[in-house]
């Protein structure tokens, strides 16, 4: 025969069961995916309250000459002062800012700032170099700079310009 108390903890762990609740998941619940993951995830949030990095990252690859050459200018923009509340804009158009490929390299064409409205000015690079093609034009559009593609100025990586 059962005590009084022992029955009436029966029926309170029935009610809950009833109701939705289950017990707590403690170790000794858990299989053995489960236990991984707990302890996976308590392993992750101690490495993210410490900042520590088990991996090393791997070297950043040398830049490119018009990397390196947006870098400098994005470096000059950020360190330009505000002026009578006009900002920096102003002193941005006598900048060349690069337009380098994903590779790196300049872009055939280069181009100068749209202003007031005006397209920038635009001409012919070589892709290694940066330097300009001589004989394509500057224009306010396109040169066309696929045309220069087998010329020596072109083709041959001169000196880097600097």
């Amino acid at each position: 025969m059962s005590e009084p108390g022992e029955a009436v903890e029966a029926a309170v762990e029935l009610e809950g069961e009833e109701a939705g609740w289950k017990p707590s998941k403690e170790p000794s619940w858990l299989g053995p995916k489960e236990s991984a993951v707990r302890l996976h995830r308590q392993e992750m949030k101690a490495k993210m309250k410490t900042n520590k990095v088990e991996e090393a990252r791997p070297a950043r690859p040398k830049q490119t000459q018009c990397q390196l050459e947006l870098d400098q200018v994005l470096e000059r923009i950020s360190r330009m002062p505000f002026r009578e509340n006009r900002g920096p804009l102003e002193d941005l158009y006598a900048l060349h800012i690069p337009n380098c490929d994903r590779r790196g390299q300049y872009n055939l064409k280069q181009c100068k700032m749209s202003l007031h409205g005006r397209r920038g000015e635009c001409w012919c690079v070589n892709a290694v170099t940066g330097r300009p093609i001589s004989v394509s034009p500057v224009v306010r559009g396109d040169p066309n700079c696929g045309q220069y593609l087998g010329t020596p100025e072109m083709d041959s990586p001169a000196a880097p310009q600097i």
